[in-house]
């Protein structure tokens, strides 16, 4: 049975800020991760804010068939991700 990992949480987001953007519509947006802290906790998961956030859009609470709301941060794929060479990421390759 797989054992999943714990949830990213604010806390453990490493950069000064944090930027949303939607692939779908182009919204953006740019939030101090200390203020983010402060307002909901170092333990609030990543994820957690960011489906705070997106309640704001029509296309996240009620996608359609042809349009949803693409709204992520890309700095997750590259913080949380192993690096090549790192992690036993070559091991699984070879």
């Amino acid at each position: 049975m797989p054992t999943h990992e714990p949830l990213k949480t604010l806390a453990d987001f490493t950069l000064p800020h944090m930027v949303l953007n939607c692939s779908a519509c182009g919204r953006k947006g740019r939030y101090n991760v200390a203020r983010l802290i402060e307002k909901h906790g170092a333990d609030m998961p990543i994820r957690d804010f960011i489906d705070l956030i997106g309640q704001t859009c029509p296309r996240w609470v009620r996608p359609s068939k042809w349009e949803s709301c693409g709204l992520g941060c890309n700095d997750l794929i590259y913080m949380f991700s192993p690096l090549p060479g790192k992690d036993g990421y070559s091991d699984e390759r070879g």
